[in-house]
């Protein structure tokens, strides 16, 4: 077992048996001296650097800590009641928190400084550089520490420095017992802080990881590093040894097993011997494989690493060890580790394919050749992406010029495709396809984008008339002569077209040959392709085995047409309900008392019961995954309840956490009721911190949330994880309701979120610890998928394919672009995110798919092929994955990018070699063994579903005993008392003026309000009534405006500033020149800053441009602190006139660029999104 949850359960009998209680804790205080110390670095420049021999030791959140060492034999035979960590500050910034963790491998201090590779020593990448792993090849200093390799650990705030520069951390008492007990080679010392931050008002400062020092022993004496440790009394006495030592049941690689026993009941951990050979040279098993004890539960443990032969017997001795260092006799057992080889023969061999070159068939001048879908032709050059030998466009895998024919193979239910190229001049050639009953088939048109290599292929059009040598459709998109100026033009250096015919055979169809034909036809002339459809004998399920999730962060309208395109191409949209602002788009209503789904039910009910689809191939299969709306800020509210701490657990008062408990329960018994039981609903919690640096209130949760960063971070999650649990267990039923969280550091994660993980969303880094997390998988039952980027236009298409192939065999569910819809400029630009374009521009209903979309579904598809073979076979997952990669030579590789202001790039998979070809032959191979074996069809192949969680034996993850609190309250914002939100009609008057049309009012109009800052700028005019909603005389704590951004423009950012207004005036009449009716402005000339306002401006705040959209859905929420007005309003001594949102001239924000942007005015339909007054009052 991977735990440590004896942490939170020491229940231990005898004197070990301990509990909360006071401090310090009881017991004979002794001081043990730090003997060796190494201060390490997971950099990647520095993660072979020791340090060994510097005079400092330094923790930098995840990227830097150290280990330490103590002479355990004083300490021997004593209960260890209580311990104690002094450091001694080096540096500005202090230690704030700290974990302290047992190490489950030796290590090698060495005298390195500045980093130094010194081989033979520790650094964090190796136990001894060059010589030795931490723990198994690959690994690194993460699979030993932190509940990572059988290791203890737990986390407290460390005091401040005294008047002598010390401070001081609590341990937990077993983490050093563990070190006695000759369990644990060292401490880890850890800065779970991490990242701090200031606020005034909206102005949000962040400290990226401060660098925190403290001395280290080669400092000299009179400032090392050391414990105390408070002893109990003497136990000298052994413990029992354990009992009913048995092997459990498992398939695993050659040479592995899995063995369990029964502890006594005061063992701490255990000590396991293997023998070399028949009992001979006896060696210990290396701790990081050992389960350390959990009181009431067998001890498990995975045996591997050993070297053991497949199918060997081995014979082991077990002895348990307790917290003093007592060891037991050793009870031995023999195992016979597994003879399953780490690969399976898949058999049978690929279809053949056509080979003999030869003419190409023409029509109207044009070359035409068939080619696989996965391939891309630039239209100008004519370059193949991939690349292919002269021949490949007579005579491949598909296609034979010479006999004018397409052949290709199809499972039922399944889609299948092949592409052709018309070289030379496609203007006006038609399309017909004829197939039997029942299988269907449609036509596509490429359109072209402009990329960095041109025009190249991705939206697909269905055809509707002929073609043009652009890729344009009559009738499916703006002819030549009429197009947008985005769209791009079609050039007399594009040398090809090419079209996809898109066929789908139902469950119906009857397995062998169909044929059929496809024309082409140009003034007369046709040319006929004969079409040959081989039906394997078996049907692809209905229910995704692997998932390709698209991702979004909102959809457009058609809503629904998103998700049925999705869901036709085997894949699940998945659109996020609310932003990193804190906005909902959509949620049940909520009273405080009780939610009201009415609305709600209509809307997402169809998607759920999968009613939305009955008319699709997977017919009432309702989408797979579906993101919740609970999170930060729904359904409590996070900018009113949090106080500022940077420990969840602390940061908001019991109210919050009852309704977020409540609203959970509230969902489960919903979905229960209504039969929902095949999506996966995900809470799931995106939001991250760094939005705040906009300005406070444009972030809404304090930590990052998605791809946490800091321990503080992590924590978070397991607080709003461990309340959803409690809420949603009881009454879930059959519902795959759950926890999801995205991780891009899955090394830092401790096991603080096991059991609590559903949903475990890994970016590519994925593939480097793999064994961590698919260990987490085994121990929690949680589903694995892999997240990205899709293939950038200008690359091959079979990556998305190649990506769900790969992804499966390593173990993961599906896998996740991050970022799935485009908008109205992906179809004149390239847009790597774009996998749906938006069907308007060429009239259909519905979105139009990219040929990056049908990518996913071969991919998808030929997993499903895969699933069908392991069962096949009866063999392991993991070993046809193994036989996959081997015959694919799935070389690949997880490459991320810089981030972009502060915000992760998430990735992609990319493959060295890996063809459409390839993949073509794997899936004849394995179609040919599966046609033979004829299985029977099964509507779900894979179910993945999670336990129920139980959180009421959670570890608390802190020592016992442990101080008092020590974090200060220096983050706490101003606003702790009652918020009063002014927002909507008639409480709220508003009004653009302009100096453009200095006599048009444009008050009462909702959504054309465009500030610009060109050589002038304009202004927005707001007022909120305060007159019985907050009382006269009140002390304001803060106050914000907010105000949201629909239309955030092109280019450029923009300073914008809040003024009060000292001139009075009416919303339905003011303009540019007047305030009212017959009353101008201070200044005939027009309204003036300065003169109509006050010169100094309450506050400001930046607007951004677009960030990949046209427009904001949801608006994009803006505030600026606007405290000093309010609190003079409610004084009593100053007219509430209202305040002035004026674009400011500042060349340091906006660069000399002229910006427009449009805001929400009160008007608006949606009063959420109109402008509003927070005040907060003090208490």
């Amino acid at each position: 077992m991977n735990r440590r949850v004896v942490l939170a359960m020491l229940s231990l009998v005898g004197s070990w048996a301990l509990a909360a209680q006071a401090w310090p804790p009881r017991g004979t205080p002794l001081r043990v001296p730090v003997t060796r110390d190494l201060w390490v670095s997971s950099c990647q420049s520095e993660t072979q650097g020791n340090n060994g021999g510097a005079d400092k030791l330094k923790t930098k959140a995840y990227q830097e800590f150290f280990l330490i060492d103590i002479d355990p034999a004083p300490l021997k035979g004593r209960v260890i009641t209580g311990a104690v960590l002094h450091l001694h500050c080096s540096s500005k910034d202090i230690q704030k928190r700290l974990s302290v963790s047992t190490l489950a491998s030796e290590w090698v201090e060495g005298t390195g400084t500045g980093y130094a590779k010194q081989a033979g020593s520790s650094c964090f990448e190796e136990a001894e550089l060059g010589k030795r792993p931490w723990a198994y090849p690959g690994s690194d200093l993460t699979a030993v520490m932190m509940g990572e390799g059988n290791t203890l650990w737990a986390t407290w705030d460390a005091t401040p420095p005294d008047a002598e520069g010390w401070q001081t951390v609590a341990v937990e008492p077993s983490v050093v017992a563990a070190r006695v007990a000759g369990l644990s080679y060292g401490f880890v010392v850890f800065d779970d802080t991490g990242s701090e931050w200031t606020r005034n008002g909206e102005q949000y400062k962040r400290f990226t990881f401060p660098n925190r020092f403290v001395h280290s022993r080669e400092s000299g004496a009179k400032t090392a590093p050391y414990f105390t440790v408070y002893l109990g009394d003497e136990d000298r006495d052994a413990p029992a040894p354990p009992t009913d030592i048995r092997q459990e049941e498992a398939v695993l690689p050659a040479g592995e097993a899995i063995v369990s026993w029964k502890p006594p009941a005061d063992a701490l951990g255990f000590k396991v011997s293997l023998p070399a050979r028949g009992f001979l040279n006896n060696s210990l098993a290396p701790s990081y494989l050992v389960p350390m004890a959990v009181p009431g539960q067998r001890a498990q443990m995975h045996l591997r690493d050993l070297g053991h032969g497949a199918g060997e017997s081995v014979e082991i001795g077990v002895a348990a060890v307790d917290a003093a260092g007592n060891t037991s006799v050793f009870r031995t057992h023999t195992v016979k580790v597994s003879a399953t080889p780490p690969t399976v023969p898949i058999g049978g061999e690929p279809a053949a394919k056509f080979t003999r070159a030869a003419q190409l068939p023409k029509i109207g001048g044009a070359e035409v050749a068939v080619i696989d879908p996965l391939d891309k032709v630039n239209p100008g050059s004519g370059e193949m992406i991939p690349s292919h030998d002269a021949a490949y466009l007579a005579a491949n895998h598909l296609w034979s010029a010479k006999d004018r024919l397409v052949r290709f193979y199809a499972a039922r239910n399944e889609f299948v495709a092949f592409q052709v190229v018309l070289k030379g001049g496609a203007e006006g050639v038609t399309a017909a396809i004829r197939l039997p009953e029942p299988l269907k088939a449609e036509l596509l048109e490429f359109h072209y984008v402009k990329s960095k290599s041109g025009l190249l292929p991705d939206p697909l059009v269905p055809i509707k008339g002929s073609l043009t040598s652009g890729g344009i459709g009559g009738g499916t998109s703006p002819s030549r002569d009429s197009r947008r100026e985005d769209t791009p033009p079609t050039t007399d250096a594009q040398k090809s077209a090419a079209i996809v015919a898109d066929l789908y055979v139902p469950h119906d169809a009857k397995p062998g040959k169909h044929t059929g034909t496809l024309t082409l036809t140009k003034d007369g002339e046709s040319l006929a392709i004969a079409i040959e459809l081989n039906v394997w004998d078996f049907t692809l399920s209905d229910y995704l085995s692997f998932i390709p999730e698209m991702n979004s962060y909102g959809l457009p309208s058609p809503e629904l047409g998103y998700y049925r395109v999705g869901h036709a191409h085997r894949t699940c949209v998945n659109a996020l309900p609310y932003n990193q602002g804190g906005s909902v788009r959509y949620a049940p209503k909520w009273d405080g008392g009780k939610l009201d789904w009415a609305a709600w039910d209509k809307r997402f009910g169809p998607l759920l019961d999968g009613s939305a689809f009955n008319d699709l191939p997977r017919k009432g299969v309702p989408l797979d995954s579906f993101y919740l709306p609970l999170h930060e800020n729904w359904p409590g509210d996070v900018f009113k309840d949090y106080n500022g701490s940077y420990w969840a657990d602390r940061a908001f008062p019991p109210a919050y956490r009852e309704t977020l408990v409540k609203v959970s329960r509230l969902f489960a018994q919903h979905f229960a009721e209504k039969g929902w039981n095949d999506t996966f609903l995900q809470f799931y919690l995106n939001n991250k911190s760094n939005f705040k640096e906009r300005g406070w209130s444009r972030g809404a949760s304090p930590w990052i949330l998605d791809e946490p960063a800091s321990f503080q971070d992590y924590w978070a999650l397991r607080w709003f994880a461990t309340a959803f649990h409690e809420g949603a267990a009881a009454a879930r039923g059959k519902t795959k309701l759950g926890y999801r969280i995205d991780i891009s550091r899955p090394q830092w994660e401790r096991d603080c979120l096991e059991p609590l993980t559903d949903f475990y969303v890994c970016s590519g880094v994925f593939r480097k610890y793999r064994r961590m997390i698919l260990d987490r998988q085994r121990r929690n039952s949680m589903v694995i998928f892999e997240y990205g980027s899709s293939n950038p236009i200008e690359a091959s298409n079979v990556q998305p394919a190649g990506w769900c192939v790969s992804a499966w065999c390593l173990g993961a569910d599906g896998v996740l672009p991050w970022q799935t819809i485009g908008n109205d400029g992906s179809w004149a630009n390239a847009d790597d995110c774009s996998l749906f374009y938006p069907g308007a521009k060429v009239g259909s209903p519905e979105p139009i798919p990219s040929i990056r979309l049908k990518a996913y579904r071969r991919g998808q598809q030929d997993v499903e092929y895969l699933t069908m073979l392991a069962q096949h076979l009866k063999a392991p997952r993991w070993a046809v994955g193994q036989a996959v990669q081997e015959k694919l030579r799935l070389v690949a590789a997880a490459q991320k990018g810089p981030d972009v202001g502060g915000i992760e790039d998430a990735g992609r998979v990319t493959f060295r070699d890996l063809s459409p070809v390839a993949l073509w032959e794997l899936r004849t191979q394995v179609g040919g063994i599966l046609s033979k074996a004829k299985p029977e069809w099964k509507r779900r192949l894979v179910d993945l579903r999670t336990p129920t969680r139980d959180v009421s034996k959670l570890p608390t993850l802190l020592p016992e005993p442990r101080p008092p609190v020590a974090e200060g309250t220096s983050a706490a914002p101003a606003e702790t008392g009652e918020a009063i939100v002014i927002q909507g009609k008639p409480a709220v008057s508003d009004a653009l003026i302009h100096f453009e049309e200095p006599a048009r009012a444009f008050g009462g109009e909702p959504r054309s309000n465009a500030l610009r800052r060109t050589d002038r700028t304009n202004a927005f005019l707001v007022r909120f009534d305060l007159a019985g909603k907050v009382p006269r005389g009140a002390k304001v704590a803060s106050a914000k405006l907010s105000f949201y951004v629909w239309d955030p423009g092109s280019k450029g950012k923009t300073r914008v500033a809040a003024f009060r207004l000292t001139t009075d005036w009416d919303e339905r009449a003011a303009t540019w020149k007047a305030t009212a009716a017959g009353r101008t402005w201070a200044d005939e000339a027009g309204f003036e800053v300065g003169k109509d306002t006050l010169k100094v401006p309450d506050g400001d705040v930046t607007v951004t441009p677009e960030e990949g959209a046209d427009t904001a859905d949801p608006p994009l929420e803006y505030s600026i602190d606007v405290t000093r007005s309010v609190a003079a309003w409610l004084s009593g001594d100053i007219r509430n006139c209202g305040l002035a949102i004026v674009p400011i001239i500042d060349r340091s924000v906006d660069d000399g660029q002229h910006t427009r942007f449009q805001l929400l005015a009160s008007e608006y339909r949606d009063k959420g999104f109109t402008p509003s007054l927070t005040v907060w009052l003090t208490k």
